[in-house]
Formats: structure tokens, sequence, C-alpha cells
């Protein structure tokens, strides 16, 4: 079986570390799992660490300080490689506190059997693994999800070279070959409380701070944004933004015995219909100023086969279905085989 261990860096992440234990646990057990503790004190934090720590969790205390969290990527890819001396593990994989493993091929799979599998075929490659697809969760409409391309990487045992604070740019020892893995971070960056968004915003600018220098000048712009909008213009942003809607996620939650609403929210102005679909997912898109909304199944893989130009491009090739909400549907290109018709949902203008 295929050894398979996560590390993490977090810092008073009170919300989100006991679901990022509890959602891995199930994929990898309690002790391939290893939390960085950045210093923190909310005493909610240091609870949940000591009881996941008596179920085998690893909790490393010793990387307290603003200079550990800059140098986050040094300070992982020195665990991982205390892993290949000991010979712990397969594979190594970093990750943020709000990011959640899971597999997107021709559906989206939340069963823990089919990710630990993906690593199963993974493991006699020779090559730098990219993990380039994510999921980041809507503000105020729980259930939907934006699809991206952000580049990422996890490592097979014995392979790390060096690994950057933001994970973008994995180095391994096989710099001429990258395998794109069927992996997808859900992205639970956009927490339902904006105040607590600027609130972890300001903790990261105060580490900057406090440290040396950011190891790029523009790594910190993105965390001025959120003091520059506010919450109701920072949520009205992805409203004409086409994206998926798929409340198995939501429902996987409750399965671990998380709340889904700490984490995605409870807005109710969005509709929420009972659509039972295999793949997991349906696309999503706003109409009329949000008064209508229009569903339709996908299906990546007819996607990709019937658009040449699209699985052949450098970017949209990468994941089709972001080629399809951003330009593909307004094109009228098929989306799945038997063409089916949309579900139109026309919301009343009062609600």
């Amino acid at each position: 079986m295929t050894r398979v261990r996560c590390v993490m860096m977090q810092k008073n992440e009170a919300t989100l570390l006991e679901p990022w234990i509890l959602w891995h646990a199930a994929i990898f057990g309690f002790s391939n799992l290893t939390v960085i503790d950045n210093g923190s004190t909310d005493a909610t934090v240091l609870d949940i660490q000591a009881r996941y720590e008596g179920k085998g969790v690893r909790i490393v205390r010793d990387h307290a300080s603003p200079t550990d969290f800059l140098h986050k990527g040094d300070v992982i890819a020195g665990i991982i490689r205390q892993w290949d001396a000991e010979d712990a593990c397969d594979f190594a994989v970093p990750l943020d506190c709000d990011e959640f493993l899971t597999v997107f091929l021709d559906q989206l799979s939340l069963d823990p059997e089919v990710i630990r599998r993906q690593f199963d075929y993974l493991v006699q490659e020779n090559a730098t693994f990219i993990t380039d697809r994510l999921l980041l969760n809507v503000p105020e409409a729980p259930d939907y999800y934006l699809p991206q391309i952000v580049r990422r990487g996890l490592f097979r045992a014995q392979t790390l070279v060096s690994l950057d604070r933001g994970f973008h740019n994995p180095q391994s020892i096989y710099p001429e070959r990258y395998v794109r893995t069927p992996f997808v971070h859900l992205h639970l960056h956009n927490r339902p409380d904006y105040e607590e968004i600027r609130r972890f915003a300001r903790q990261k600018l105060a580490a900057s701070d406090a440290g040396e220098t950011l190891e790029h000048p523009q790594d910190g712009t993105h965390l001025h944004f959120y003091f520059e909008t506010g919450a109701a213009d920072f949520a009205a942003g992805y409203r004409p933004v086409p994206n998926i809607y798929a409340p198995v996620i939501a429902q996987r939650l409750r399965e671990l015995g998380i709340d889904p609403d700490i984490l995605l929210g409870t807005g109710n102005t969005i509709p929420h219909p009972s659509l039972d679909v295999p793949a997991g997912f349906v696309t999503h898109r706003a109409r009329d100023d949000g008064q209508q909304h229009e569903y339709r199944v996908f299906d990546p893989v007819f996607y990709a086969r019937n658009n040449p130009d699209v699985a052949q491009d450098a970017y949209y090739g990468i994941w089709p279905l972001v080629h399809y909400l951003t330009c593909g549907w307004d094109e009228e290109r098929q989306s799945d085989p038997g063409n089916v018709p949309p579900l139109v949902l026309q919301m009343d203008k009062a609600t």
C-alpha cells in the first residue's frame, strides 16, 4: 500500500484546523498528518492540537516565529527530507490549512479509496509532480466553487530539491519531466466572516513586517486587497463569474462530523436545487443580474475530445472545464455527449 504523508503550517486556525485534520485523516490516517504550529495563542487551537496529538497527529512546535512563516517552504522541505531519511512515506503532500485534497477526473470524487488509488498509479513515475487545479469556495454562496488553475506540487520520496513558501514552484530531481496529477485542492479560503479573512491577512502582513523581506515584492499585494475592498463588493465580484455547483462537498463534510456552515457560510440568496448528478457537480451561471440561474451537465472527457483546440491549449488544456466556464458556454460549445438541456431557475425579484 502506497504511504502518503501530509504536512501543513498554521497559526490560530480555530475554524479550519479540525476540519483539515478530519478530512485528511479519513484518507491517510491520523499518524500520517503533520501540523507545524507557527506560534498559536488561541486556546481552541491549542486544545485541538493536544486532542489530535493523542490520536497520532504529529504536532511540531519549534517553528513559531514570523521568520519561520516567511521560510515555510524551507521548513516543510526539511520535514520531508527527514521523512526521506527515515523511509517514512512514498509521497509527501505539502498543503495549507484551507486546502483539502481530492480528485477530479471525469467526475469530482471525494472517496478516500479513489484518492489513495491515484497515488498507487503514480508511485512508479520518475517525475516532478504538479497539482495545478483548485476549487475556490464562492463567498456567500455555499456549495458553489470557482475552478482555478494554480500551480502547486507534491513529491515522491527521495526526489525533493526545493520548495518555495507558496508551494508554487516545486523542484525535484527530475527537472526535465513533469507529470500533472489528477488531484484538486478544495480551497476554502473565503471564510463566511469577512472580518476573519481580514484578520488572517493582517496576521500574515504582520509576520512579513516582523520578519525578513518577502521572497517577491508582490507576495503581499493580494493581502492588501482585503483592506481596500468591503465585504459586499468582495462577494459581488464573484457573482457574474460562472462556476460549479457541488453540494456533495458539504455532504462529505457532514459525514466527517464537520458542520459545513462554519466553512462555507449559510447564504440563501442563491438557489440550492436538489440534483442527482453522478459526476458530483454541474456547471452554473447567473444571468439577469442574478435573477436567473442556469445549470448544465458537463462531461470533461467529451469536452476535451470534442474541442481539440482547447485540449491542445497550453493553459486551458490543463483544465478544459475552465475554458467552458470562461469561453465555451458563451460560444455555445456542447458540454456533454447527450446535449442535455439546461435546468433554468428563475428567482423571485422580491427574494
